[in-house]
């Protein structure tokens, strides 16, 4: 399998479409609004020329052959597309994403262990959060402003050279064995 190319999308006015209904779409709906899209959400009532005019598509029920259907929809449209829970479907799997001020860090695993991913990013935000994080990075961003461009690496590289992580990640001790319940 080829590795995914991660990138930030601007959605800022786009319009996007939200399949399913319950609380993961109700999720998937939120932040796509936060990001400034436009968001369309159609509760399992899909029909391809909903595509039409969108940037962005996700279906959140578990619905493999409605997931078929909307990757050849998106495809031929050329819609990214993601089927949650789903990632055999699709051009994208979503990231978990922590935010500190203007910097954001994602952590992503293809759409293969999703709550890993979730478990990290709320390590990261605690972790941003007793850190005084945000604070910082604001700060940073402001430097970068009033430096001359030309000046501008040197400096920020100087404002950024003590970061650093001290302490370990400690993982559990379990087997495919324990996680089955066998």
């Amino acid at each position: 399998m080829a590795s995914p190319f991660p990138i930030a999308l601007k959605l800022a006015g786009k319009k996007c479409l939200v399949v399913g209904s319950g609380e993961e779409a109700a999720l998937r709906k939120s932040a796509l609004e936060a990001a400034g899209a436009s968001v369309l959400v159609a509760e399992r009532e899909f029909r391809p020329e909903l595509l039409d005019g969108v940037w962005l598509a996700v279906l959140t029920d578990r619905d493999t052959e409605l997931a078929a259907r909307m990757a050849s929809a998106a495809d031929e449209r050329r819609v990214f597309f993601c089927a949650v829970d789903q990632p055999d479907y699709g051009s994208y799997s979503h990231l978990a994403i922590t935010r500190a001020g203007p910097l954001f860090a994602a952590i992503g695993t293809q759409g293969e262990v999703p709550a890993l991913a979730r478990r990290l990013r709320e390590l990261l935000d605690e972790l941003f959060a007793t850190s005084g994080f945000a604070a910082f990075a604001e700060s940073l961003a402001r430097i970068r402003k009033r430096t001359p461009a030309e000046r501008r690496r040197q400096v920020l590289n100087a404002a950024v050279e003590s970061v650093r992580l001290e302490g370990r990640l400690v993982l559990p001790e379990t087997t495919e064995d324990d996680a089955r319940g066998t």
